[in-house]
C-alpha cells in the first residue's frame, strides 16, 4: 500500500507526535508498505536545527520537506506558514497517486477536511488521526461562556468536523471518551471509529533508560511536564501547594512553557512558595531525566477536557516508573485506568481536595519500593511500542483486504 502521512513536525522535530509517527512509518515500511511523509524543516517551539534535505530516504520512509518561512515562536509568520504548509501538501497530494492519506487535527477542523479533499484528489482512502476533538477543545478551554455568535461558529465548525469524520475511512481517537464526544454530536453513527492511544516515545522506551539525576534523599518530589496552557487548570494546583507547609517536604517542579507560565510564576511568588519551581522547555530525553528523578507525575485537566483530549504525558510518567496523580473527573477513561491498574489516583475538586490527594498518594506510594518497577511494566504492557505498532499495522492492513 502506498501511504502519505502529513505532519509538519515529523521527527527529528521535537513533538511527541512526530516521534510516534516516525515509529509507525518505519514499522509500516518494514512490513512492505511504501510510506511517504510530507513535512517541513524542524521548527517546533520556534527552535531551528541544521537544514535537512528537501527529500530524504530514511528508515525505509521517503520524506519530503516543504520550504517555509523562518519563524519565531508566535507572531504572524506562524499563521502564514500554517497556510503555506497546508496548500503545499494539498498540491503534492493532488499531483500523486496514493492508496491512503493520513492527517491529524492540527490546524483544527480545516486540516481534517483538507486531508479528505487531498485523499479524493489522490484517489486514496482517508485516515483522520484525532489527537484532540475540535472545536470542543476551544469551547471547554474558554474562561467564559460563549456568546450567541461564538456558539454559532462552534456549531458550524463541529458540523464540518462531523462531516469529515463520516467521510473518513477510519477515525482514530485516543480514548472512548473522545469517541463518545464525536458520536454525541448527532448523525455520526456510521463513523468508522478506532481507539488507538498514543504510546511511549521511542527515545524514552529503550531497554537501557537514560541515566536519572540522583533522587533527593528526603522529601517527596512531584513533576508536571508539558505545555503550561489553558487546558490544565494549573493555578488550582499551585493553590494546593500553598496549603502544604514546606516542612512536609513536598515539592513541585513545572517543566515546560506556555501561555499560563507567567501567571503561574506570579502566583507562586505571591503565595511565597519555595516548594514550587519552574524549568523551561527541555528536549524530551532531557525532560525524561528530570521526570525519572521525581516521585510522582501530575496530570491536570480543566473540567470536561477529558471528553476531548487524552494526556500523552501519562505514558511518559509511567515509562519513568512514576505513579500518577490525575486532576480529572472520576468517570473519565484516565481515572478508570489509574484506579484499575493501581498506577495512581484521580481527584476532582478545589485546592484543599488536591492537597489532600497529594498527601494520600505520598502515603500510598512513598514507601513502596516495588512501585517503580511495577509501573514501568504497566507502561510496557499498555503503552509499549511493539503492541501499538501491531495494532496500527492491523488497521492499515485491513484497508488492503477490503
Amino acid at each position: 500500500m502506498k501511504i502519505l502521512i502529513i505532519y509538519r513536525h515529523y521527527w527529528p522535530d521535537t513533538t511527541p507526535l512526530g516521534s510516534m509517527l516516525r515509529t509507525l512509518a518505519e514499522h509500516l515500511a518494514a512490513r512492505g508498505h511504501r510510506v511517504f511523509v510530507y513535512t517541513a524543516q524542524p521548527s517546533y517551539h520556534g527552535r531551528t536545527m541544521p537544514t535537512l534535505p528537501k527529500r530524504e530516504f530514511k528508515g525505509g520512509v521517503r520524506i519530503i520537506r516543504a520550504p517555509l518561512l523562518r519563524e519565531r515562536r508566535g507572531g504572524p509568520v506562524r499563521h502564514i506558514n500554517a497556510a503555506l504548509f497546508l496548500m503545499s501538501w494539498l498540491s503534492y497530494a493532488a499531483r500523486h497517486r496514493f492508496d491512503l492519506v493520513w492527517t491529524n487535527t492540527l490546524p483544527p477542523v480545516v486540516n481534517g477536511l483538507t486531508g479528505y479533499i487531498a485523499a479524493k484528489a489522490a484517489g486514496a482512502r482517508f485516515l483522520y488521526h484525532v489527537q484532540d476533538v475540535y472545536p470542543e477543545v476551544l469551547a471547554i478551554s474558554s474562561r467564559r461562556p460563549p456568546g450567541a455568535v461564538r456558539r454559532g461558529i462552534l456549531r458550524f465548525l463541529a458540523a464540518i468536523d462531523s462531516l469529515t469524520c463520516r467521510l473518513s475511512s477510519a477515525v482514530v481517537v485516543l480514548s472512548d471518551d473522545m469517541m463518545q464526544t464525536i458520536a454525541d454530536r448527532g448523525g455520526n453513527g456510521a463513523v468508522a471509529f478506532h481507539v488507538l492511544n498514543n504510546f511511549v516515545q521511542s527515545e524514552l522506551g529503550t531497554a537501557t533508560p537514560p541515566p536519572a539525576r540522583p533522587a533527593p534523599r528526603t522529601g517527596f518530589r512531584m513533576v508536571f511536564s508539558g505545555n503550561l496552557g489553558r487546558f490544565q487548570g494549573l493555578d488550582t494546583l499551585v493553590e494546593a501547594m500553598a496549603l502544604i507547609p514546606a516542612q512536609e517536604g513536598i515539592s513541585l517542579e513545572f517543566i515546560g512553557t506556555g501561555v499560563a507560565a507567567a501567571g503561574l510564576r506570579r502566583l507562586a511568588v505571591e503565595r511565597g512558595l519555595t516548594t514550587v519551581t519552574f524549568t523551561d522547555w527541555l528536549p524530551s530525553d532531557e525532560a525524561f531525566r528530570h521526570i525519572r528523578s521525581a516521585n510522582l507525575g501530575i496530570v491536570s485537566l480543566v473540567p470536561g477536557m477529558y471528553r476531548v483530549s487524552y494526556p500523552s504525558k501519562l505514558m511518559t510518567y509511567l515509562a519513568a516508573g512514576l505513579p500518577v496523580l490525575a486532576v480529572v473527573e472520576p468517570e473519565s477513561a484516565l481515572a478508570r485506568y489509574l484506579e484499575g491498574s493501581g498506577a495512581g489516583i484521580a481527584v476532582m475538586g478545589d485546592a484543599a481536595a488536591i492537597a489532600a490527594a497529594i498527601r494520600q498518594v505520598r502515603d500510598r506510594f512513598g514507601g513502596d519500593a516495588t512501585a517503580s518497577e511495577r509501573i514501568t511494566a504497566l507502561a510496557e504492557r499498555d503503552f509499549g511500542r511493539a503492541q501499538a505498532c501491531e495494532r496500527w499495522a492491523q488497521l492499515i492492513d485491513s484497508f488492503v483486504t477490503d
